[in-house]
């Protein structure tokens, strides 16, 4: 069996493919570790600034709450993106929508198999 250049090329793609596949879920659960230790630095900033009953220290906590704030929201939508960049699953059998002439949630299975609809 000879093996083209053009062969190897495919198989390179590939492999690649599953590689940055695989580094876009790293990148995503790297952007959920950050967004929850932003989160969580904030939500012990709101208990000690609800605990505290001198008012210059509270004002402190106020303005570090205020640029907490800020990095949670940059933390936020860098997590978006991630979220944006990972691989979606399309193993779904089924897909549920909702009919607006019954007035409710319908399902509709996308195996062939099970569908009675599809079957013919």
């Amino acid at each position: 069996m000879k093996v083209t250049k053009a062969k190897i090329r495919e198989i390179l793609k590939e492999e690649l493919n599953r590689l940055k596949e695989a580094s876009m879920s790293r990148g995503f659960s790297q952007a959920v570790e950050v967004y929850q230790d932003v989160q969580l630095k904030q939500q012990k900033l709101q208990k000690a600034f609800i605990a505290e009953k001198d008012p210059t220290k509270r004002e402190r906590l106020k303005q570090a709450l205020l640029k907490m704030h800020k990095l949670v929201k940059k933390a936020e939508e860098a997590f978006n993106k991630a979220l944006m960049q990972e691989p979606v699953d399309l193993d779904e059998k089924l897909v549920f929508y909702f009919d607006k002439k019954k007035d409710k949630v319908m399902r509709f299975d996308t195996d062939r198999s099970k569908n009675k609809k599809l079957k013919k």
